[in-house]
């Protein structure tokens, strides 16, 4: 659990049908995995010196504690980056994603092959359906789109 100031005049509150209580010095003790959605909210850390900034909320979905620690972790990098390193990453990510989806694009159907599709990365698993006429709409899981691209593979009955 972390611990987090309520907004000013907070007494009591539920977040995902859980009631938490508000101490009389304004703390909540959280699981951290929740930490972005309150700070969306108006909570800080208890640490933090003054007013947090502007945060992105970012629905997480049930973690286990490991993985709850390492976004805390990328958080607070993130969070201390200048603005210059956290730009040029946006950059090359979305460099990345754009070259990746360009190689998707290239995939020819009719030469799709049921291990190719075992090997597929997400984006062409997309890129294939999509061009075999199959709308997929997320939320969807790798093991649905391999389903629904193997099915796109067997001949019309």
């Amino acid at each position: 659990m972390i611990k987090m100031r309520a907004p000013e005049g907070l007494t009591g509150f539920s977040h995902q049908g859980y009631a938490i209580a508000v101490d009389a010095d304004g703390a909540v003790h959280v699981d951290p995995r929740h930490r972005l959605d309150l700070e969306a909210h108006g909570f800080t850390p208890w640490d933090a010196p003054g007013p947090a900034t502007a945060s992105v909320a970012v629905s997480l979905g049930p973690l286990d504690q490991d993985r709850a620690r390492l976004v805390t972790l990328f958080t607070e990098t993130v969070a201390a980056m200048p603005d210059e390193d956290v730009a040029r990453m946006i950059a090359e990510a979305d460099q990345r994603r754009r070259l990746e989806q360009e190689d998707a694009e290239r995939i020819d159907p009719a030469k799709v092959t049921a291990a190719d599709i075992d090997v597929m990365k997400r984006h062409e698993l997309f890129a294939f359906l999509r061009k075999r006429g199959i709308r997929v709409v997320p939320p969807v899981d790798n093991d649905t789109l391999r389903a629904r691209a193997r099915d796109a593979l067997a001949p019309a009955a």
